[in-house]
């Protein structure tokens, strides 16, 4: 039998520590295209974004924030490079 549930977050996962949910959404937001578009998640990225959506992080949280969310950025745009390569149907 297949295991479905591998990288699925069920009910009984302990939430993600606060800086990995907040390296996601900076993720999320570095990535936003158009005149939102940010190009890089660096540390005056970061700084713009704690402010911006006045979120508290500590200024020796930066770096963790930042390590998680270097890889997570570049996966994020290479999924949506693949996705605009794909032909259309």
């Amino acid at each position: 039998m297949r295991e479905l549930s591998h990288d699925t977050p069920t009910l009984f996962d302990a939430p993600p520590p606060p800086n990995i949910a907040h390296a996601k959404a900076f993720v999320r937001w570095c990535c936003s295209f158009g005149t939102n578009f940010r190009n890089s998640p660096d540390i005056t990225n970061l700084r713009y974004w704690t402010r911006k959506n006045k979120v508290q992080i500590k200024e020796s949280d930066e770096a963790e924030i930042l390590e998680a969310a270097r890889p997570a950025f570049l996966k994020r745009i290479e999924q949506m490079t693949r996705k605009s390569e794909l032909p259309p149907n």
